[in-house]
Formats: structure tokens, C-alpha cells, sequence
């Protein structure tokens, strides 16, 4: 396997040293990072439109109009 050497600004390698776990590897944490991120797109892709054609979604969307339409509360 090849190694890439990456440059990261200090805060990002800050915050990507918060995230390591205990033992864990730049590398694994990057790769942990990227698998649970595409777990997130999946579950959302498997989700997206399911309130489409549910009556509940027009009533949800009409409310929210509503409520925008109301002055701001202080």
C-alpha cells in the first residue's frame, strides 16, 4: 500500500486528534470517520421521501407556513 503525506491546518488536526479514540491511528480514525459518515448517507437515502405522498406531510408543511407568517415572540 502507498502512504500519502496530507498538510492540515492546526485546528483541523486539532479536531481530528479530539475525535481519536484511545490506540486508535490517524488512519483509522480517518477511515472510521468516512465508513460511519456513509452509514448516515445510506440511512438518510432510505428515509428520503417517505413522507412524499402522506397526507401528514401537507398538514406538517401548512403549519409550518403558519407559524412563520406569526410575528416573532420576544
Amino acid at each position: 500500500m502507498a502512504n500519502k503525506t496530507i498538510s492540515l491546518p492546526e485546528d483541523v488536526y486539532s479536531a481530528l486528534k479530539k475525535e481519536k479514540r484511545k490506540g486508535e491511528t490517524f488512519p483509522e480514525l480517518i477511515s472510521r470517520l468516512l465508513k460511519e459518515r456513509e452509514k448516515r448517507m445510506e440511512h438518510l437515502e432510505s428515509v428520503a421521501g417517505s413522507l412524499k405522498n402522506d397526507d401528514e406531510w401537507d398538514s406538517i408543511l401548512k403549519k409550518i407556513y403558519e407559524d412563520r407568517e406569526k410575528p416573532a415572540r420576544i
